[in-house]
């Protein structure tokens, strides 16, 4: 096992940093449970940190430079306060989208926590893939990974404006409080579809409102001004995911 050294640590350390994550296509991820959830769906680690000598135990990790790392270095080298004893890089790669069958459509999402956990909850919905607005936050950004449990790496996933919505054949389904029936008033329509959900703060932009085939929202207590979105997204792939036009 190789030492992790001080110029290796301070390259490494770039990658917290989002330009370098997108000049080197690579990223840092952390902890066993995210790490083993990856080798099980066969991502390959390039690199292992560890200060633990007993994680290497698993044979999956054979296959990946090993360095043994002390727990300042680990320190320096996680986005999270109290890292555990073990990270690895890996290559920041998105997979292109092949099956148009049910998108989700995310409109100016920003809150990396939030767009970790639609993703994935998507991935547990079975949904074909997502595409991103530009002005998402990166699929990257280390909070993000976390909060998928690591689906980033697996489910497909593209970065697309408006436009690409109007060359779709799909129905579009817009979440929006303006104009719209309850989702639970919507059965699935028949083909392709893409649901459409905005940030919070902001909802879906008026531009992409004006492509939908059917505008939904969500009914909530008059306590309440919104629901978070993510908690939204389950909510409207799930029922549309186990519904069809004639609702079973």
């Amino acid at each position: 096992m190789n030492e992790l050294s001080k110029s290796h640590l301070k390259e490494l350390c770039k990658l917290k940093q989002k330009k370098f994550r997108e000049t080197t296509g690579k990223v840092i991820i952390e902890g066993t449970r995210l790490i083993d959830q990856l080798l099980q769906s066969k991502i390959i680690l390039e690199e292992i940190y560890t200060s633990n000598a007993d994680k290497l135990e698993n044979s999956d990790y054979s296959s990946s430079k090993i360095f043994h790392a002390e727990e300042f270095q680990l320190e320096k080298l996680c986005s999270t306060k109290h890292p555990q004893d073990i990270a690895a890089l890996i290559e920041a790669k998105t997979n292109p989208i092949k099956d148009k069958k049910f998108l989700l459509y995310l409109d100016g999402i920003g809150e990396p926590g939030n767009l970790g956990t639609i993703i994935r909850t998507a991935v547990a919905a079975g949904i074909s893939g997502i595409i991103l607005s530009p002005d998402c936050c990166e699929v990257f950004n280390p909070k993000v990974i976390r909060a998928s449990l690591g689906t980033v790496f697996f489910l497909p996933m593209e970065i697309h404006d408006e436009n690409w919505l109007k060359m779709q054949d799909a129905k579009i389904i817009v979440t929006t409080l303006n104009k719209s029936l309850s989702l639970f008033d919507l059965k699935r329509p028949e083909g392709n579809i893409i649901l459409v959900l905005g940030s919070e703060a902001e909802g879906v932009r008026k531009e992409i409102i004006e492509l939908a085939d059917f505008k939904v929202k969500i009914p909530i207590s008059k306590n309440i001004e919104s629901m978070n979105v993510a908690v939204a997204a389950g909510i409207a792939m799930y029922h549309l995911m186990l519904t069809d036009e004639h609702g079973k």
